[in-house]
């Protein structure tokens, strides 16, 4: 081989070995771009969320704090109602409630506010609104209202725009009632990892305060939330206070003293993987025996607000039709009725509550309505609140129960009356629990103030 090639070859080896370093060099600096591309996002996060505590460091100022109430659900008003007359009264407050959408689920499009607004509208409630061809002005209204302090009616970011997430509103305090009473179960596990949806949501957790019903809804959020509950404080519950001042209706127009009267109540989760107490489309025909076998007694069937989505879904067993059919047959007879208005009202006028819902039982007792529990048997365990509220229930299995059941409260009266009376007392307290609310904002606003 003569010494030009050879010399060649060598000058080709060096030039691959020069190549390999370069693209190693250049892969090394296309890795750190790669990285701090990669960052870029959490650095914004990070000098987004030190500029937002800033921001709420120089709030809480004003002469009235201005208080934003987002309100997208009609059936919950009770749990921010009173606290918004209260505030609207004080010379410490301006309060403003927002009628917004709502995208349950996450659903799009957004819809609902219409109804809001009516609602609002017919009890006199001042208010803006956020139409829902207008939901892409959601943050800029917000921050044009500039709050010290918003209410969401719901810990679930997906019911609402995204502009009313925790993260969007990170640059203001948050804060919740919850739209129910109290939760009585060990309640599904929500996100990864798992954390509880009732007390341990992102709102939850960026929220400045968080009101629950007692000590012992406390001491859940002290060993079962990321916070160790620090932000929670024990009131009672407005919705409580509401219910008991519920003036009875019955929606039967020869009403009198004569008649037996049974409210129905079914819970919207029928599905499998939730909480599982719903139990209609297994119920459903054997109420409508029992209603039409029982002349003498008057039935009222209502329901949780999202059965009728809930049924629509395929995997219910049922459809939109079979449902209307099923009604159809209970508003045909004379001694029954389909309630879609406020509950608390036909609540208060029942003499006996038929339900399979976790809600339901509560309420109930508060108003110390003897209360028939339809149970299903795989629903999710109860938590320490749940054990103390069924104890002052009937547990049944079907509705052959829940008439064998009702039929010796008609007869001999409630066994379990004293035990919902100390239940009642015991998870809400006295009335009063908005201005106890409105008590806390105040003195948790100067006490912040204060401290600089």
């Amino acid at each position: 081989m003569s010494e030009g090639i050879i010399a060649l070859r060598e000058g080709a080896d060096d030039a691959r070995a020069e190549i390999a370093q370069m693209r190693a060099a250049s892969d090394r600096r296309l890795e750190e771009l790669e990285a701090r591309v990669s960052a870029f996002p959490a650095y914004v996060a990070h000098v987004r969320a030190s500029a937002d505590r800033a921001a709420r460091r120089g709030t809480l100022r004003r002469q009235a704090l201005r208080i934003v109430f987002l309100a997208h659900n009609k059936d919950a008003w009770d749990s921010i109602g009173e606290v918004v007359e209260i505030m609207r009264a004080s010379e410490d407050f301006d309060p403003v409630v927002v009628s917004v959408p709502h995208h349950y689920g996450g659903e799009a499009p957004p819809r609902g506010e219409g109804r809001m607004h009516r609602f609002l509208t017919e009890r006199g409630i001042p208010h803006l609104r956020l139409r829902k061809d207008e939901h892409m002005w959601a943050e800029e209204l917000l921050r044009a209202l500039d709050p010290d302090v918003v209410f969401r009616q719901s810990q679930w970011d997906a019911d609402v725009n995204p502009a009313f997430s925790a993260d969007s509103l990170g640059w203001t305090r948050l804060a919740l009632i919850p739209y129910e009473t109290v939760n009585p179960t060990r309640n599904v596990p929500w996100d990864d990892p798992p954390v509880d949806s009732a007390l341990d949501q992102h709102w939850h957790r960026a929220a400045w305060l968080v009101f629950c019903a007692n000590d012992d809804v406390l001491e859940i959020a002290r060993h079962r939330t990321l916070t160790g509950g620090r932000q929670f404080r024990a009131v009672g519950h407005p919705k409580a206070d509401a219910l008991r001042r519920a003036a009875p209706f019955w929606p039967f127009a020869d009403d009198a003293a004569g008649p037996t009267k049974v409210v129905w109540s079914a819970h919207h989760s029928i599905l499998d993987g939730w909480n599982d107490f719903g139990m209609f489309p297994r119920v459903k025909d054997d109420m409508l025996r029992w209603a039409a076998e029982e002349p003498d007694t008057q039935f009222v069937f209502t329901h949780h607000p999202y059965l009728r989505g809930t049924i629509r879904r395929p995997e219910s067993g049922l459809s939109a039709t079979d449902f209307r059919d099923w009604l159809d047959a209970w508003n045909a007879l004379p001694n029954t009725a389909y309630w879609r208005g406020a509950y608390a009202p036909v609540l208060a006028s029942t003499d006996v509550v038929i339900t399979d819902g976790p809600s339901m039982i509560t309420e109930a007792q508060v108003l110390g309505k003897p209360t028939v529990f339809l149970e299903r048997a795989e629903h999710i365990e109860f938590n320490d609140v749940g054990e103390r509220l069924v104890r002052g229930v009937h547990r049944v299995a079907d509705v052959a129960g829940a008439r064998s059941a009702a039929s010796e409260i008609f007869v001999d009266g409630d066994r379990l009356a004293v035990i919902q009376r100390e239940n009642a007392d015991h998870l809400f307290g006295a009335p009063g629990a908005a201005q106890r609310i409105v008590d806390t904002i105040l003195a948790e606003a100067r006490a912040e103030v204060a401290r600089g």
